[in-house]
């Protein structure tokens, strides 16, 4: 889903045009990014792909050029960062950056 709580994304919260499940972004993320990789997305718009980059351990680069996309993005990034390290650290996976 491309909403911040796994509920359908609200227009007002989320209204880039095409927003990506992050179950499938996920899987992409894993499919082509080797271990310790960082995955580049040039496009970021709502920030689907980094957002899934996180919550498989991935380092990103995205790039934006419309700011409101960029502030969305950040909110949604933040987000999934936070659950992330939650769910590695109910797994016993400290993260020592």
């Amino acid at each position: 889903d491309g909403s911040l709580d796994g509920k359908a994304t609200q227009p007002k919260a989320n209204d880039h045009s095409t927003v990506k499940p992050l179950k499938l972004m996920r899987y992409l993320c894993r499919l082509v990014t080797p271990p310790g990789g960082i995955v580049l997305d040039c496009f970021l718009g709502s920030g689907s792909t980094a957002c899934a980059a996180v919550l498989e351990g991935f380092r990103y680069v995205g790039i934006e050029q419309d700011r409101h996309y960029c502030d969305i993005s950040e909110a949604r990034i933040k987000h999934w960062a936070k659950v992330a390290e939650t769910e590695r650290l109910s797994q016993g996976v400290l993260n020592l950056k």
